[in-house]
């Protein structure tokens, strides 16, 4: 989508089945407009984890932009899995999502991994 003569890359979000873990794939922008896809995406995943009884993995390793709503979103499927006994890992490599994170100090209420297979293990 362009805007303003500047290409906007739009979020990209795949769910899937790896072992004994759902994992929500995420890439591109995460703000305010593509902010329900994500929400569609975390809902799923944690109505088949709680059936199965399975952690989540949030992998965030794709995601150019953070916003606040993006922290907003993360925190609260992290009550939602504690209420329901299922586990929310989020990967965060050194990039924009774990300084948004951390500027937040989020990282002292989120589980983070600096990479996929970390929070595989």
């Amino acid at each position: 989508m362009a805007t303003g003569g500047e290409y906007v890359e739009q979020l990209r979000v795949e769910r899937e089945h790896r072992d004994d873990v759902v994992v929500v794939l995420v890439s591109g922008e995460l703000d305010s407009t593509t902010e329900p896809r994500l929400r569609e995406e975390l809902t799923a995943a944690f109505a088949g984890a709680a059936v199965s009884g399975v952690p989540v993995v949030v992998d965030l390793t794709g995601v150019g932009f953070f916003a606040s709503v993006g922290m907003a979103l993360l925190v609260e499927h992290h009550r939602l899995g504690v209420r329901r006994g299922t586990p929310l890992r989020v990967v965060a490599p050194a990039r924009s999502p774990l300084r948004a994170l951390r500027a937040a100090q989020l990282d002292q209420v989120l589980d983070l991994y600096p990479d996929l297979p970390s929070a595989l293990a």
